[in-house]
């Protein structure tokens, strides 16, 4: 659930709200500040003395909440720093407009007015999304009483109509990261692959996408020979989803593809996880949510210039006497074979058929996410995707993408040297490597599964999922990569 976001032309003076939030570059917050100074004349209330006793001093995240404001419109007015504006990024506005937006959850407000620091689009656009991020909140599943709180309903940013549209993107952006954040929060139970592909059809449907769903026996038939070795231990059978998005014009110089592997439940199958590694494997689906997200959002924005090919790969690997072995062999769709090494490696087999098939289709770009090794985690922290390319180009496509996001990638090697641990004595290939490099050797088993020199593999394990919230990541699915595909869709759509 977000919140509404909406323009408002209004003077802070004459606004009607349960809470005033106004950010602060720090070089702005002194006695002249128009809302420092309006508050100061109706209150006599000096905020800088105030928040000097506080040490508050608009650093980058801070806050000072201030409350019983009489004579003043609003009785609480929290202030935010933002930093100095030379060192803000996109990234730190939208951690400290999430944190604002959780503190203002705290106070228990249903409605908000923001005082901008900057009619900046991009600025303006990084807060508004930041807002609506943080004040997100899963309640699917939670007892509903009639006396509790529902959380922030609406944000009003008091600024001018001429950022009318960057607060239109803002709201379509954070709503598709809400999606994702829900359809990874989803009890196992009730998110499995056919249950996937039907909230798919409903983004479809909603945004004029068209939308093809393979089932298992249309799987079987076509030879997604390995999605299907996956998906064979449990009763809940595989799907291909697949969701695509042309110009309402039909013209586009550029095809993509988001791959997205979509492990509902992940159990490991016969190499099983032990309990404490099991818990929160309905998560192992976030790179196809990934996917739905943007789908969502690039129906709503209908960038022009590119058509898009959303491809989830949509499995639960499950125990049972029906489940792939290790020493198992399969051949994929893309004509090639795999000796299973480990059945816990599964996400790879998933993507492999779904790769194969984008090309196909004559994808010029194609990206993959996934949660996809544990070995990415230990290599880069919580905050930080892995990114693999060879192509240099893509790769300068994706950092604007990225900056603009405000998300953490970092570029790792396909260090060919290491793609020698995937040979098999048996098969055309093994679906897992040695025990060092794993993030690595994961990523170069996908590479053997394309031939366009445009592909990327995003390794999103550690950022998808948190257990409490940081930043402008919420506590369960984050809905990380969601707004970096959809910056690409349209930074591509703009080259000639």
């Amino acid at each position: 659930m977000t919140a509404t976001l909406q323009l408002k032309t209004a003077p802070v003076t004459e606004i009607t709200t349960d809470i005033l939030i106004s950010f602060f570059y720090s070089e702005q917050f002194t006695a002249e500040h128009d809302v420092l100074t309006q508050i100061k004349q109706l209150t006599t209330l000096d905020v800088t003395e105030l928040a000097k006793d506080e040490k508050f001093e608009a650093k980058a995240g801070q806050t000072l909440l201030l409350r019983g404001l009489a004579g003043f419109p609003t009785q609480r007015v929290l202030l935010v720093g933002l930093g100095a504006s030379d060192d803000a990024t996109v990234a730190t506005t939208l951690d400290a407009a999430a944190q604002a937006a959780r503190e203002a959850r705290g106070t228990k407000a249903t409605t908000a007015s923001i005082a901008l620091p900057s009619d900046d689009a991009a600025v303006v656009e990084a807060i508004a999304t930041g807002l609506n991020l943080g004040a997100y909140q899963y309640t699917t599943y939670m007892t509903s009483k009639e006396d509790s709180y529902k959380g922030i309903k609406s944000i009003d940013l008091l600024t001018t109509e001429a950022l009318k549209d960057t607060l239109s993107r803002a709201q379509i952006l954070s709503e598709a990261v809400a999606l994702t954040r829900d359809v990874v929060n989803m009890p196992p139970q009730d998110l499995y692959p056919e249950s996937f592909a039907q909230e798919a059809i409903k983004v479809a449907e909603a945004h004029g996408l068209e939308h093809t769903i393979f089932d298992d026996h249309t799987l079987e038939e076509k030879g997604f020979n390995l999605l299907m070795a996956v998906g064979k231990g449990s009763d809940k059978k595989p799907r291909l989803i697949h969701l695509t998005y042309t110009p309402d014009n039909g013209e586009f110089h550029h095809t993509i593809a988001f791959v997205g592997k979509g492990v509902t439940f992940d159990t490991g199958g016969n190499n099983i996880k032990t309990g404490s590694y099991m818990y929160h494997m309905h998560s192992d689906m976030a790179g196809g949510g990934a996917v739905l997200g943007a789908a969502k959002a690039i129906g709503a924005l209908k960038p022009a210039g590119v058509k898009i090919h959303f491809l989830i790969a949509a499995a639960e690997n499950s125990v049972s006497g029906n489940a792939m072995r290790p020493n198992d062999i399969y051949r994929g769709y893309g004509d090639k074979t795999v000796e299973i090494g480990n059945t816990d490696a599964e996400g790879r087999l998933c993507l492999a058929d779904a790769l194969a098939y984008a090309e196909e289709l004559g994808s010029e770009t194609i990206i993959d996410l996934a949660t996809l090794t544990g070995a990415c985690v230990v290599a880069l922290g919580d905050y930080t995707s892995g990114m693999f390319t060879d192509s240099d180009e893509l790769y300068a496509d994706l950092q604007a993408s990225i900056a603009q996001s405000g998300e953490d990638f970092w570029r790792l090697p396909l260090h060919k040297k290491l793609d020698k641990q995937l040979d098999s004595q048996v098969a055309d290939m093994k679906n897992i490597g040695g025990s060092s490099g794993g993030a690595i050797t994961a990523a170069l088993f996908l590479k053997r599964w394309v031939t366009i020199p445009r592909w990327a593999h995003f390794d999103i394990a550690a950022p998808a999922y948190f257990d409490s919230p940081k930043g402008t990541m919420a506590a369960g699915g984050t809905g990380f990569g969601v707004t970096t595909l959809v910056n690409l869709a349209e930074t591509i759509g703009k080259q000639k």
